[in-house]
């Protein structure tokens, strides 16, 4: 699924990135995990809450898995938006 303008992942980067300011944006792509970029289960939820501040929107807990990769972050994101 392409993502018209961006928002979505460039605010997981600029999130990540405020917990782990050694990532590069070019590190935190779709097929990762926040995980993988190590990012803790503290840091991941801080992610997520943030990302929805920022766009505005509600996920629904349940919504979201345990090692979900950038990319289907993205795209849950984008569903609610």
């Amino acid at each position: 699924m392409e993502h018209t303008d961006g928002a979505v992942l460039a605010a997981i980067r600029h999130h990540a990135r405020a917990i782990l300011p050694d990532l590069e944006p070019a590190d935190i792509v779709p097929a990762r995990t926040l995980a993988d970029l190590g990012l803790n289960s503290v840091d991941r939820s801080e992610v997520v809450i943030n990302v929805m501040d920022d766009l505005d929107v509600l996920v629904p807990i349940t919504e979201f898995r345990q090692a979900m990769p950038v990319g289907d972050l993205v795209a849950l994101f984008e569903r609610y938006r």
